[in-house]
């Protein structure tokens, strides 16, 4: 089975790749998601896909190591968004708790989207491989007492949208539409499609 480079700090990304025995070295190569502001939620994850696995591979060239890793560099993308009359209003990752608890007053009682934008590219050929993933998740009702609770969990740090679905956050969530995965960070059907597109090599052998 084929070792996937992972460019991503998200323990969440890390955790599914795992859980799924795909083997892969993590690298964490930062760039300025504020570019892609005025893009609509479904084309800024991809875009900030396609520049996170940009910026993969020049941290790679940078230690010239692009000849010894593995030919695959995954790179994702998530953020929640509400849909109104006047477009869209995106929900990033909250600066602190202040920012956390009023991102749960605004997503309480209502329904959001969340985006997870993928891209797989080939460091050999420069082939880029994108995909997209939507869940909508609807939120309960929540009393200020309950998000204190739950802001004490300190869940909300490093989150969009300030909850972790596979976590306490789920307590509050009364329907969830589309892919469990999406929400944590790393949609794994469309994951495993754009696998099989950039024929990766899952070790698996027919039987004699």
């Amino acid at each position: 089975m084929e070792t996937i480079i992972l460019a991503s700090s998200s323990p969440r990304r890390k955790e599914i790749l795992a859980s799924l025995n795909l083997p892969f070295i993590p690298i964490h190569p930062d760039i300025d998601e504020a570019v892609c502001d005025h893009l609509d939620p479904a084309y800024r994850v991809i875009a900030l896909a396609e520049k996170k696995s940009a910026a993969g591979l020049a941290l790679l060239e940078s230690e010239e190591k692009e000849s010894e890793l593995p030919r695959l560099l995954l790179a994702a993308d998530t953020l929640v968004a509400f849909h109104h009359a006047r477009g869209w209003k995106t929900i990033g990752k909250p600066r602190d708790r202040d920012e956390a608890r009023s991102m749960l007053l605004y997503m309480e009682g209502r329904t959001h989207r969340v985006f997870s934008g993928l891209c797989l590219l080939d460091v050999r050929n420069g082939r880029r491989h994108t995909t997209l993933a939507t869940t909508k998740v609807r939120f309960s009702n929540m009393s200020g007492m309950e998000i204190e609770r739950y802001l004490d969990t300190g869940e909300w740090e490093g989150a969009a949208g300030a909850y972790r679905v596979q976590g306490a956050g789920s307590c509050f969530i009364t329907s969830l539409v589309g892919s469990w995965s999406c929400v944590v960070g790393l949609p794994i059907r469309e994951l495993y499609g754009i696998l099989r597109d950039a024929d990766y090599d899952f070790g698996v052998t027919g039987r004699s």
